[in-house]
């Protein structure tokens, strides 16, 4: 458009012929466009940067969240057995605690690399069910238990001997646990049919537990026949073979790693 033109256009704006002109408006607009106009890659990349900070930051935070899950779900040491500890005594519980890893390691040296892997592992989850504790712990702890116990992907359970007897209900009913009397007569470690004295055992002496285990602290090994499994798949009877293989290997003292090789 000439400058004629425009002159023409601000005559009549100004005699009230016309009340706007979209010629003046948009060439007015390009020129606020062409004003504002952001050159050069890193002045777009800054005023990007400035534009959509937070929302960068709050991508960038999921986004490390994300990471850190998909590591820690990779990087985990996968289980060749999985062993339930708790116990409703105030001092075995503690006891337990302290003495996880130690067990863990004795569990082990028992366990074979049902895997094949080329590496041992026993994961003990470790819950404690002592009474003393604020009720609200402990009844998030009982949600745990039942939930793990639902699973069934633990099948040796460790514990004292009064939680052991009624986790799983009345064993005779129940048929909660294996009668390990049964599958290793006359063992002098064996009490009251389902339950494995740990104290005096061999494997109380590797898991550097011999003089400190406390009494009345047992090993039973959950049943296959269990009532109160929702189903029986492959899963549970894998993780069942397992268990008694493992148990089996604890019985004889037949340790299938040495430290040097399962440290």
């Amino acid at each position: 458009m000439s400058y004629n033109d425009d002159k023409r256009e601000l005559l009549k704006l100004k005699q009230g012929i016309i009340t706007e002109s979209e010629t003046i408006k948009e060439e007015g607009a390009a020129a606020d466009k062409k004003k504002y106009e952001v050159k050069g890659f890193k002045n777009k990349l800054a005023n990007f940067l400035y534009l959509y900070k937070w929302q960068l930051v709050l991508v960038l935070f999921f986004a490390a969240v994300a990471a850190v899950m998909v590591y820690s779900t990779v990087s985990k040491e996968k289980a060749d057995i999985r062993i339930l500890a708790f116990s409703g005594d105030k001092m075995i519980s503690g006891d337990l605690y302290y003495k996880t890893h130690d067990i863990e390691l004795a569990f082990e040296r028992y366990t074979e690399d049902f895997d094949e892997n080329g590496n041992v592992h026993a994961d003990i989850y470790y819950i404690d069910m002592s009474p003393q504790q604020d009720g609200t712990y402990y009844n998030i702890n009982q949600t745990k238990l039942f939930s793990e116990i639902g699973l069934a992907t633990a099948q040796i359970f460790l514990g004292d001997k009064a939680q052991l007897e009624t986790v799983l209900g009345d064993q005779e009913e129940s048929r909660g646990f294996e009668d390990l009397s049964a599958l290793y007569p006359d063992n002098p470690q064996i009490v009251d049919k389902y339950y494995y004295r740990i104290k005096g055992s061999k494997f109380a002496e590797a898991a550097r537990y011999a003089e400190s285990c406390p009494d009345d602290l047992y090993i039973a090994v959950r049943s296959n026949d269990f009532s109160g499994y929702a189903k029986q798949d492959e899963n549970t009877k894998e993780c069942h073979r397992r268990a008694l293989e493992t148990f089996g290997n604890i019985i004889g003292d037949n340790k299938v790693n040495t430290p040097e090789e399962n440290p």
